[in-house]
């Protein structure tokens, strides 16, 4: 299971850098619509939508995707990106506190977009200010997640969250932490950043990463569901492998483009 595991990810990452720093990354926009779209596939297969009410919603989102990347606008794009932001701090834990059963089709495909969507306006702003401030919050967001596996794996004992994700323990969240710090400090040391602000900034990326992790992980129980999807071998579904970049990218965006009391990131 493994090698299947690193063949994946390597594929994956070539593909991504690929569409990221070649051919003037008109590739990449392409990329993500299409990953987007795979993933709310997978919401609503999670969700148990039936037939009529699946076409229904993969409809939508076609519309929904096709609208942004022509009509929408600066401040509806930020206005979008708050509203998400405030979803993840505000709304989602009281779904991970009270597990409910999100059995309604409206209020499913409004959760289903408002996770997805806002992901597709983030990256179209962050590639709008460089591969590279795209890579670096990306790479934040990866090492946190190698860090709390590798953490969890040689010291976890205390469950984070055991009724929602059983694997994941606090040893793993406080790896996750301090494997974040040390990349922060070198992104100033070595002049990336301009400020070591950066350290909260990257932090509580960090941990809204870890929620989007876990509110995914509270969908397959409710669906009974290991995965989200079966398409990467080794690794699940697409839905697996960016829902904490859905939770953490929409609010690292909006600091990034907007006057914030962190001061200046990059």
């Amino acid at each position: 299971m493994l090698i299947p595991r690193i063949f994946s990810a390597f594929i994956m990452l070539i593909i991504f850098l690929s569409s990221l720093f070649l051919f003037s990354g008109k590739f990449f926009p392409f990329i993500i619509y299409l990953t987007s779209l795979i993933a709310l596939y997978e919401w609503s297969k999670l969700l148990k939508f039936n037939s009529q009410q699946k076409n229904i919603f993969l409809i939508t989102s076609v519309i929904l995707i096709y609208s942004i990347g022509r009509y929408l606008g600066d401040d509806n794009g930020r206005l979008i990106l708050l509203l998400s932001s405030i979803f993840w701090v505000c709304v989602a834990p009281l779904f991970l506190i009270f597990n409910p059963k999100l059995k309604n089709f409206l209020l499913g495909s409004l959760i289903g977009w408002l996770i997805v969507i806002p992901l597709i306006i983030s990256f179209n702003y962050l590639i709008s200010l460089g591969p590279w401030i795209v890579l670096l919050v990306l790479t934040s967001i990866w090492l946190a997640d190698s860090g709390a596996y590798f953490f969890g794996k040689q010291f976890g004992k205390r469950k984070l969250a055991p009724s929602i994700s059983p694997g994941k323990t606090w040893e793993g969240f406080i790896g996750a932490i301090f494997v974040v710090t040390l990349f922060s400090i070198a992104t100033v040391y070595f002049k990336f950043v301009d400020s070591y602000s950066s350290i909260l900034f990257f932090n509580v990326v960090l941990v809204l990463s870890v929620e989007g992790d876990l509110f995914e992980s509270y969908i397959k129980r409710m669906a009974k569901a290991k995965d989200s999807g079966d398409l990467i071998p080794g690794h699940g579904g697409v839905l697996d492998r960016i829902d904490s970049l859905c939770s953490s990218l929409p609010f690292a965006t909006l600091i990034l483009i907007s006057p914030s009391f962190f001061g200046r990131i990059i």
